[in-house]
């Protein structure tokens, strides 16, 4: 144990002196800390040092947390996994899901993000039960019926929110911190929405994402793609919830000795929904799941919001623990293999200290060069998916199927790249076709262009 913790003092003293991360991180074994420490800033303006018990916005490692909300008020009888959701939210016109289906992401319901940039007014706020109305008032097709199979879903997760507001008679910022937060000791940790309430927090860690026209690191409200920040802040369940390392390493602690949730319901949680499907893994309640024969079983959760990187590994058979919380925007490769060197050292395993990539600027192209790759393109080995590519406002976007629409940034006249993604767009022809190759540095994928031209109105919502 003492040589994992030279190893790892060694390593992160080295990322520190090239000022490789700007985040917190905690390593714990055996309910032994083996390693914990702050890097880099929490305000870029005010040069403000991030501390240990600084407050990040977790993203999406709020999922697993939403779930232990739900799993207390099956725990008191209140509710049952088997619900039918409409029993809760009478006016969803989603029918035959049940609550359980919501938290293993098999319910089917359609993403909301598309949703709120098509029909919501942008100078508005918008809380839980606006996406309820919007599902209500346009009932976007559903993904596929209940059970057929596991889809990630960010919507799964704010319906779960307004079934605790409903069961408890509680806001879901309230129900957390009276049955999860306080009685853990959680005491930096808090459902917060910043921009809605227009409160202020202290030790808080503002999330930076990277501008790539200015070259500089940026608060995303400030930034034309991640501007939707503002106005989906007041959304909770899939997200929204605010800690520290410490905070979630007590969390761990409890789900570890039983005080909070029951020894068979927790099995429960970690166990897989009944579909597979190629592609995905394995998930439970709230908890993406492995298991391997040298490293056992793991639930584990990551977060990905504008400025903020975030994640929470629980290795259940060997008691270890590993929480990282990021708030400056750096590559996801870079991100994982720091990750994947920190998992490689506490499992006896050979290791690198990864190389930082630089960030790309882009250029800007008049828009009549931009235009000329707007269409639909059908994948060469997968006849069947579409990507599109559409300009708006002078901003050209790419959206692969099942996937949310991401700005594509110039670095010639023919290529782009996605930003904080090891992701590369090039657009050919051969004089009769037009193609566009999408390479990910492992892989790459080439469609060709079935539709010249998207519906005008793309360029001028």
């Amino acid at each position: 144990m003492n040589n994992k913790r030279e190893v790892l003092k060694k390593f992160f003293a080295e990322i520190q002196s090239e000022q490789l991360i700007n985040g917190t991180i905690l390593i714990a074994k055996d309910n032994e800390i083996l390693y914990k420490g702050a890097f880099g800033e929490a305000e870029l303006d005010s040069k403000q040092k991030l501390k240990i018990n600084s407050i990040f916005n977790l993203a999406s490692v709020s999922k697993p947390i939403t779930a232990l909300g739900i799993m207390l008020l099956v725990q008191d009888n209140k509710l049952s996994l088997d619900d039918s959701i409409e029993k809760w939210l009478p006016d969803i016109p989603y029918k035959g899901i049940t609550v359980r289906q919501l938290l293993n992401h098999t319910s089917g319901l359609p993403d909301y993000l598309e949703l709120f940039e098509h029909h919501w007014d942008k100078s508005k706020i918008a809380v839980n039960q606006d996406l309820l109305q919007l599902l209500i008032k346009y009932k976007p097709d559903r993904l596929f019926q209940p059970n057929e199979r596991m889809e990630y879903s960010n919507t799964g997760y704010v319906m779960l929110a307004l079934i605790i507001e409903k069961v408890s008679g509680l806001s879901f910022g309230e129900y957390m911190k009276v049955n999860i937060f306080l009685p853990v000791g959680m005491e930096n940790t808090e459902v917060f929405c910043q921009r809605l309430t227009d409160q202020t927090m202290d030790n808080y860690a503002y999330g930076y994402i990277f501008d790539v026209y200015k070259g500089k690191h940026v608060l995303p409200d400030e930034f034309p793609e991640t501007n939707f920040v503002v106005y989906l802040d007041g959304i909770v369940g899939d997200g929204a919830i605010h800690s520290t390392v410490e905070d979630l390493y007590l969390l761990d602690r409890v789900l570890r000795n039983g005080t909070l949730i029951d020894e068979t319901l927790l099995k429960e949680a970690y166990s897989p929904s009944s579909p597979r499907q190629a592609g995905y893994s394995d998930y439970g309640f709230g908890w993406i799941l492995e298991s391997e024969e040298k490293k056992g079983r793991a639930v584990w959760h990551s977060g990905g919001w504008p400025g903020y990187a975030t994640y929470f590994k629980r290795y259940i058979d060997n008691d270890l623990v590993i929480i990282f919380l990021r708030n400056k925007e750096q590559d996801f490769d870079f991100e994982y293999s720091i990750l994947q060197s920190i998992e490689n050292i506490l499992f006896d395993e050979p290791y690198e200290k990864p190389k930082v990539p630089e960030f790309q600027k882009a250029k800007i192209l008049h828009p009549e060069i931009l235009n000329r790759y707007v269409g639909e393109y059908q994948l060469e080995e997968h006849n069947e998916l579409i990507a599109k590519v559409t300009m708006k406002e002078q901003r050209l976007f790419l959206e692969l199927p099942k996937t949310m629409k991401l700005e594509m940034y110039a670095t010639s006249d023919n290529e782009f790249f996605l930003r904080s993604l090891s992701v590369t767009i090039n657009f050919t022809s051969d004089g009769s076709n037009h193609y566009l190759t999408i390479n990910d540095g492992s892989d790459s994928q080439t469609a060709k262009r079935i539709e010249s031209k998207i519906e005008k109105s793309d360029d001028t919502n």
